[in-house]
């Protein structure tokens, strides 16, 4: 299966003119942004930056940057603080990695839930994920919806963003990550996942997303830093 381009790489300075532009294509693109600069480490750790200062560098006003904020701060990418600014937060590959240990551990032991679904599965959910990470939480988060844990999938899809960003090639090579090795192994364990699920079968699907989450645990430990973290 094939992955859209990094998602920066289409939002070029001209199409954050507000000008016509939606308020909310104007957030999303602010966040996107923001976010890799921040897992590439062109915004230090614990760097603190002014709001002014980011929405001129963004070509766009204060209140689509405040808005991107929101998010980023749920993600603890930053720290928004009254009279101080934006502060970088301390984030780290172990944070990352946790996020998908806590999936998988969710998938095996689905919290309780009365609200079951029988929504099916649809692949067009994964079309725009850009890495195996972003496929494994839409992945994990419908298996989560199917077993009647609908907070945890708002949980789990909630981390798509950042998980599906640090895991493309030139992110995770920033941190020290050679995200291209073992990814045809992770390439096949999505599709297959894809396929119990077009078909129903939980249990296996659920066996798959978890092999891959341990994959994606593991890439860094068993295979040499490219560059220093």
């Amino acid at each position: 299966m094939g992955y859209d381009e990094h998602p920066v790489a289409r939002v070029q300075s001209g199409s954050l003119d507000p000008l016509g532009v939606p308020r909310s294509l104007l957030r999303d693109a602010v966040f996107l942004r923001l976010m890799d600069r921040i897992l590439r480490g062109e915004y230090r750790r614990g760097q603190r930056l002014r709001l002014d200062n980011l929405a001129d560098d963004m070509h766009v006003s204060r209140t689509p940057v405040r808005e991107a904020l929101v998010p980023l701060e749920a993600l603890r990418l930053v720290s928004v603080q009254r009279y101080v600014g934006v502060i970088i937060a301390q984030w780290s590959l172990d944070q990352m990695k946790e996020r998908i240990r806590v999936t998988c551990t969710m998938l095996a032991e689905p919290p309780s839930g009365a609200d079951a679904t029988t929504e099916r599965f649809d692949p067009f959910w994964i079309r725009d994920c850009m890495t195996e990470a972003g496929s494994f939480v839409e992945l994990a988060a419908w298996l989560l919806r199917r077993a009647g844990s609908s907070v945890s999938a708002d949980w789990v899809a909630a981390q798509r963003p950042v998980l599906d960003m640090f895991y493309t090639d030139d992110v995770a090579l920033a941190n020290g990550i050679d995200a291209a090795v073992d990814r045809r192994h992770r390439q096949g364990l999505v599709d297959a996942a894809r396929a119990a699920a077009g078909r129903e079968d939980l249990d296996e699907c659920t066996r798959l997303v978890c092999e891959l989450g341990g994959c994606l645990i593991t890439l860094p430990d068993r295979f040499r830093a490219a560059v220093p973290a």
